[in-house]
C-alpha cells in the first residue's frame, strides 16, 4: 500500500509541474513560508504541516479547500498530525543570543542547501512580473520634472490633498485558475477589430462556475492562469457558465508588465502591474512599484508606457513616475497606520507609475484583500501620509 505522504508529496509536485515549475525561491516570496519548507513538503517523507501544504498549493494555483480535503484525507489515513511550523523567517523575537545564533544559522543552512539566496535579501514578499521588471526595481536615480510641485497640487486637489486605496470590495477582482479548471473559447462582445484583434485568439480561457463576475461598479476580471499568463477580462457577463468578455488583454505575469496583446489599461500595461495583492499585505511589506490613476492626463505617454488615453490638456503623461522624497521619515511618523506605513515605504522604495485615467488619485490592491489596520470593506483612505509636502513627479529612463 502507498503511504499518504508519499501520494500527497506526488500530487504536490505535479501540481508544481503543472504550474510550470516554479522555483522554490519563487514560491517563498509568494506565500512568505521558507523554500526549504515548501521544498520538503513535497518530498514525501512525512506529511507536511496544513499550513505549508497550503502555502505550497496556493504558490502553484492550486485549490486551497480541494487540497485541504486531500491532506485531511492523508493525515487520517495515516494517521499521524504533524507538528505545526513558524512562518519564514523563523526567528521573529530572541530568546537568548546563543538560541538565535544556532536557529538562524539552521535557516541559513537550510536555504543554501535548496536555492541560492535573494539577490535582495529584504525582499520576501510576492511579486508579479520578472524580477527585472520596472515594477520590481528601484529606481534610485529618477528625473524630476520642472514642474513637480505644480504636478503634485494638481494631483491632489480633486481628493482634498489626499489619495484613495482601493480595496475591499472596492479592489482589482483577481481569479487564480488550475490545471482543472474547465476552459472556454472567449471573443470580444465588442470593439472587435476597431481595437484590434481578439487578444483571446487560440487561448483557453479558464472559468470556475463557482466565481462570480464583477458587480456594474468593477469593470475588469482578471484570470491568471497555470502557466503564469493574466488573462484581463472588461465587462464580465457569465451565461450558463460560460465567460464572455467586452474586451480585454492578455499580460505576462512571468515576463513583462507590458500587454502582450489586447489593452487593457490606457497606457497599454497590465492590469494587474502595481497591483497590492492578498500576499502582499500578509507578508507585511510591498517589495514593488505601485500603479496609480489620475484624471489630469493628456494624450501623451513616458516609458514605461506604450500607449495612452488621456483625454485632457493637464500636466500628466501616463507612464509618469512618482515617489516619496527620502527625507520622509516614515518609521518616526507615529500617526500612519499599519496599511499606509506599507504604501509609504512601497512609494519610496520603488515609486509607483500612472498607468490610466481615473476620476481621483488612487490606488488599487486585491478585490477582498485587508490591509492591516483598516476596518473598512472598500475605499481605505490614505489620509496621514504627507503627500503634499513629500511627493515628487519625474520620469523613468529604459534601462540601457
Amino acid at each position: 500500500m502507498e503511504d499518504p505522504a508519499e501520494q500527497f508529496a506526488l500530487e504536490l509536485r505535479a501540481l508544481r509541474d503543472s504550474a510550470g515549475g516554479p522555483t522554490y525561491r519563487q514560491m517563498a516570496a509568494r506565500t512568505g513560508q521558507s523554500p526549504s519548507a515548501l521544498s520538503n513538503a513535497a518530498k514525501g517523507r512525512q506529511l507536511p504541516p496544513l499550513e505549508i501544504a497550503l502555502a505550497y498549493v496556493e504558490a502553484c494555483g492550486g485549490d486551497r479547500a480541494e487540497w485541504e480535503r486531500r491532506w485531511r484525507a492523508a493525515e487520517a489515513e495515516s494517521g499521524t498530525a504533524p507538528t505545526p511550523r513558524r512562518r519564514w523567517p523563523v526567528v521573529a523575537a530572541a530568546g537568548t543570543a546563543a538560541l538565535t545564533l544556532a536557529v538562524a544559522g539552521t535557516i541559513l543552512t537550510n536555504r543554501l542547501a535548496h536555492e541560492p539566496p535573494p539577490s535582495d535579501s529584504a525582499d520576501h514578499s510576492p511579486r508579479l512580473f520578472a524580477d527585472d521588471d520596472v515594477f520590481n526595481q528601484r529606481h534610485p536615480r529618477p528625473r524630476l520634472s520642472p514642474d513637480s510641485a505644480q504636478m503634485v497640487t494638481d494631483l491632489l486637489a480633486r481628493g482634498r490633498g489626499r489619495a484613495k486605496l482601493y480595496t475591499g470590495k472596492a479592489g482589482s477582482l483577481v481569479y487564480r485558475a488550475t490545471s482543472k479548471t474547465p476552459t472556454y473559447e472567449v471573443t470580444p462582445r465588442k470593439h472587435l477589430d476597431q481595437w484590434g484583434p481578439n487578444p483571446f485568439e487560440n487561448i483557453d480561457f479558464p472559468w470556475d462556475a463557482s466565481w462570480k463576475a464583477p458587480p456594474p461598479e468593477r469593470e475588469w476580471t482578471v484570470v491568471i492562469t497555470p502557466d503564469g499568463r493574466s488573462l484581463e477580462c472588461w465587462r464580465t457577463e457569465v451565461q450558463d457558465g460560460k465567460p464572455s468578455c467586452e474586451w480585454g488583454a492578455v499580460s505576462n505575469t512571468r515576463g513583462s508588465s507590458v500587454s502582450e496583446k489586447g489593452q487593457a489599461t490606457g497606457s497599454g500595461l497590465s492590469r494587474l502591474a502595481g497591483v497590492i495583492t492578498h500576499a502582499d499585505w500578509k507578508a507585511g511589506r510591498i517589495n514593488h512599484a505601485l500603479s496609480f490613476g489620475t484624471p489630469d492626463n493628456n494624450g501623451q505617454y513616458v516609458f514605461p508606457a506604450v500607449g495612452s488615453d488621456g483625454p485632457g490638456q493637464g500636466r500628466w503623461r501616463e507612464g509618469q513616475f512618482i515617489w516619496l522624497d527620502s527625507a520622509y521619515d516614515i518609521d518616526a511618523d507615529t500617526s500612519l497606520k499599519p496599511y499606509e506605513r506599507m504604501v509609504a515605504k512601497a512609494l519610496q522604495e520603488y515609486g509607483a507609475f500612472n498607468v490610466k485615467n481615473a476620476g481621483e488619485f488612487s490606488f488599487t490592491s486585491e478585490y477582498g484583500s485587508k490591509p492591516p489596520g483598516n476596518k473598512g470593506d472598500a475605499y481605505a483612505p490614505l489620509t496621514q501620509i504627507k503627500f503634499a509636502k513629500y511627493l515628487r513627479v519625474g520620469t523613468i529612463a529604459p534601462a540601457s
